[in-house]
């Protein structure tokens, strides 16, 4: 009898805790209900689907620009709220000030929806990371910010006065671990490296590749695609395209004409020739009949 107890409580308590946030409608306007509870009041005119993990989605509601004096419109826009499955709303801090309404722009969907486990969200012009229980993860404001494939690393951008944009990279404690100083930034989570360009603000600038640490362990003068810990992959773009695969290891290099390399991780590739995929892997090069024919 008692065993049977304790299997209906453990089952009873499990149900509880999976219950979803659902919402519901009523007088043309939607609140947020758990296992048929109200939690709120139907005052929102419009609620944004939850994301992939059901953790987070947007609760909006209509209201007035404000007057401008010299265009005699009113406009009415969408401002909305972030709330998770617990119906906590989002409380962002910025610069000496809260924020707790945030305008819909068009990337708002995909900026909750995109990644797994952090949210981007737009304020006062600056961008913002916090996690999917609504916990604000970055304080100082970016012109953008993007969740990198390396856990806990951010890809952040700020426009210049000179109008340029610089990226760098920063980790979740907002240290810069890569420096405001490039024009694109990517990364590689399987060696945990980041590759950094240059194009378009040094002058036979160089392109690195920096470890998480900040330090920076390769760097050339031509354009880097990818790196590894025993590859680099260049694209060169004139006088026409092509890749050159350099072995970090024999300093060997091989030229291959691609239309594309897809780096797989794990020194493995996709080359795109004539239209045509070739997986292989960058350390049996050789053994690909078509880059020999």
């Amino acid at each position: 009898m008692k065993r049977a107890l304790s299997i209906f409580i453990f089952i009873f308590l499990s149900a509880a805790s999976f219950a979803q946030l659902s919402t519901f409608k009523k007088n043309n306007k939607f609140g947020f209900a758990k296992d048929g509870v109200e939690l709120s009041p139907p005052i929102y005119d419009t609620i944004l689907p939850f994301d992939s993990t059901k953790k987070i989605c947007m609760a909006c509601v209509k209201t007035q620009k404000p007057a401008n004096k010299f265009i005699k419109t009113n406009n009415m826009i969408m401002v909305c709220k972030y709330v998770n499955d617990k119906n906590e709303s989002l409380v962002l801090k910025v610069k000496n000030d809260t924020v707790n309404y945030f305008a819909l722009h068009k990337k708002a969907f995909d900026y909750y929806t995109q990644y797994k486990d952090y949210v981007v969200v737009s304020a006062r012009d600056k961008k913002y990371v916090v996690d999917k229980q609504l916990k604000q993860i970055t304080f100082a404001g970016y012109d953008e910010i993007i969740p990198s494939s390396i856990k806990h690393h951010f890809i952040v951008e700020n426009k210049t006065l000179g109008a340029s944009y610089f990226n760098g990279v920063i980790d979740k404690d907002e240290k810069q671990v890569v420096p405001m100083e490039y024009t694109h930034i990517k990364s590689n989570p399987f060696d945990t490296l980041f590759i950094c360009c240059t194009a378009q603000i040094k002058l036979n600038g160089s392109d690195d590749v920096l470890d998480i640490t900040g330090k920076k362990v390769q760097t050339f003068n031509r354009h880097i695609d990818n790196a590894s810990k025993n590859f680099v992959i260049h694209r060169v773009f004139e006088p026409y395209e092509y890749y050159i695969i350099h072995d970090l290891h024999t300093k060997k290099e091989k030229i291959i004409n691609a239309e594309d390399i897809t780096y797989l991780g794990n020194d493995n590739v996709n080359i795109k020739i004539k239209g045509k995929y070739f997986k292989t892997s960058l350390f049996k090069l050789d053994e690909l009949k078509i880059l020999n024919e």
